[in-house]
């Protein structure tokens, strides 16, 4: 496992990080060890550039985790109506790129936008959203569905155990929110960081709201840096050192906050928690909180990218105006349904890859006897996260492209494989990080009761674990699917000739037609991708046993019981002790 993440997480950054100070190793000038890069980095502005993105970064983090957390108590723990509905609708909001959410609320507040063609155009709103407070808030609202991911299953696995004991101590709501709040450290911690770090290496944002509003942030100083011709790699690499450096302050921090101390809360005597009926003023606040989020996050810039792929420029808001002609300018394209289904193909294996690999490495995290290699681990795969999408291609550039893995008859480069491999890459992090609070509330007393009636290692884990994790694996494979099929950056740097994915194919349409055309092939790849997800949701929900989707919901008859679980008491004495643990297997 070591040897995995090193060759695909560590290698190839490593290689384009290194030339930050050692530029001659890869042909990229003539000193073999030099300071003078990251001199001309910080005196080109990268130090405010890099303060603005922490600020921007920290708001965005902030923000994603109220948000996520006041959805995953609505739809875990309430009967709010249209809570079943959060999960799609936050998958359409994962699944709409950064830029095209940045484009949308351009489209919405410009001069020349959709407000101003009604009459309501407002010029501190458009300096409001085109400034730091709107990246922020774009980022925050685009950061929000991984801080969801990562709090709504554990928030949905505390018992109910654990606020009962609170009343029948006299406690109130305040009460049980003080009690139950540190028990989702993990979890918030988790969402929070990987909202910063993603917010921190965004290039979407960066290219589009903070660029027209001239406000410099670390990722497109680093862009700039790769772009210009000559191209100034090793003023780029001491960028990427900037970002790591950032992400490994954040990492260092949550570290802190939960430094010895123990977050495990579903065991054999964990009990199911029953969803709070609300009075019609929380039903109102719940279903207004969630119609505030989704619109300013979904449908806000979802109109303004409709409209421009829908409306004739400067003609108005009439019928006129509406037009069919860019959706119908995309049936010309030729071979379009290639790039849909390469996407789609390598977006499946990858992402099975993903979910498998980063489950592995969230289980070494949570471990309590992970020791120095988890923490190491922790940190590698978290800064990461931080690293642009452009910095792990440059770096699979240079490190599968040497001579000597050519004459060792390893010839990676240009190939499908090695595009492949970097999709992974660049994957696991985030799926890494988002289960990592599933599992760091799995006891270990599920594993050892079922050992302890002869089951094997496999079967323990099979029947006694992968059920309570079913939801949040799923989420973690649609995830890194939707992700890598959408891909840009890496899309754009490695893949081989003749190979197009549909990433790549939405930028030539951009560059060869207008930006109604361009808009209209992002709408249909994002439908395709939601669509996607949705059916894999319905057949879970259809297919999966009843224990794998309500694992915490006892079944309501005792056919259903015999059908879906097997419940095994484990006792053993010792010391004047008797431990006590119930195992669910579910058949």
């Amino acid at each position: 496992m070591a040897a995995i993440v090193v060759l695909l997480l560590v290698v190839p950054p490593a290689c384009f990080l290194i030339q930050a100070v050692s530029p001659r190793l890869f042909d990229q000038g003539k000193a073999w060890l030099t300071w003078s890069n990251v001199s001309v980095a910080f005196g080109d502005g990268i130090g405010r550039a890099l303060l603005d993105s922490v600020a921007v970064s920290l708001g965005a983090g902030l923000l994603a985790v109220v948000c996520a957390a006041g959805l995953a108590f609505i739809s875990e723990r309430t009967t709010a109506p249209g809570r079943r509905l959060f999960v799609l609708a936050l998958w359409a909001v994962l699944l709409v790129p950064s830029y095209l959410v940045a484009v949308g609320w351009e489209e919405i507040v410009l001069r020349s936008g959709l407000l101003s063609s009604m009459g309501l155009w407002s010029h501190t709103l458009q300096g409001t959203v085109l400034g730091p407070v709107g990246v922020a808030f774009v980022l925050g609202f685009k950061g929000t569905p991984f801080a969801y991911f990562a709090l709504a299953p554990s928030m949905g696995a505390l018992g109910g155990d654990i606020e009962n004991s609170v009343r029948v101590h006299g406690g109130g709501r305040i009460d049980a929110i003080r009690v139950i709040a540190p028990l989702l450290l993990p979890a918030i911690m988790s969402g929070f960081v990987i909202v910063f770090a993603e917010s921190v290496g965004d290039f979407g944002v960066a290219t589009t709201i903070a660029a027209s509003a001239h406000f410099p942030v670390a990722t497109y100083t680093l862009y700039e840096s790769i772009s210009t011709f000559p191209a100034n790699f090793g003023v780029a690499a001491v960028v990427g050192w900037s970002l790591i450096g950032t992400v490994a302050l954040a990492l260092v921090l949550q570290n802190g906050l939960m430094r010895s101390r123990s977050f495990a809360v579903v065991s054999g005597r964990s009990r199911a928690s029953a969803p709070r009926t609300l009075s019609r003023k929380g039903n109102g606040l719940a279903v207004g909180f969630a119609a505030v989020f989704f619109g300013a996050s979904l449908g806000v810039p979802l109109l303004g990218v409709v409209s421009s792929s829908l409306l004739i420029p400067f003609k108005g808001l009439h019928l006129s105006a509406l037009t069919l002609s860019n959706y119908r300018g995309l049936l010309g394209v030729s071979g379009l349904s290639g790039p849909i289904r390469f996407s789609a193909e390598i977006g499946l294996v990858c992402g099975l890859a993903t979910v498998t690999l980063g489950a592995v490495l969230a289980r070494t995290m949570a471990s309590s006897r992970r020791g120095i290699g988890g923490k190491v681990l922790d940190m590698a795969l978290l800064v990461a996260v931080a690293l642009p999408g452009v910095v792990f291609a440059a770096g699979y550039i240079f490190a599968y492209n040497l001579p000597f893995l050519a004459h060792a008859g390893i010839d990676l480069y240009g190939t499908v494989p090695l595009l492949g491999m970097a999709y992974v890459a660049n994957a696991v992090p985030q799926s890494s990080r988002i289960m990592l609070g599933p599992f760091s509330q799995i006891h270990d007393s599920l594993l050892h009761a079922a050992r302890v009636h002869g089951a094997s290692w496999a079967r323990s884990w099979r029947s006694g674990v992968l059920p309570l994790l079913a939801r949040p694996l799923l989420w973690a494979a649609l995830l890194a699917f939707s992700g890598l099929f959408l891909e840009l950056p890496i899309s754009e740097l490695l893949a081989p000739p003749g190979v197009v994915p549909v990433s790549v194919a939405i930028l030539s349409v951009l560059g060869k037609a207008n930006i109604g055309q361009g808009t209209a092939l992002s709408v249909v790849a994002v439908a395709f991708t939601l669509a996607v997800v949705g059916v894999c949701l319905g057949l879970f929900r259809l297919l999966a046993p009843p224990g794998w989707r309500h694992w915490q919901r006892p079944p309501a008859t005792k056919e259903a019981s015999a059908d879906t679980s097997t419940l095994v008491t484990a006792e053993a004495s010792g010391s004047g002790n008797v431990l006590q643990t119930d195992l669910v297997a579910v058949s």
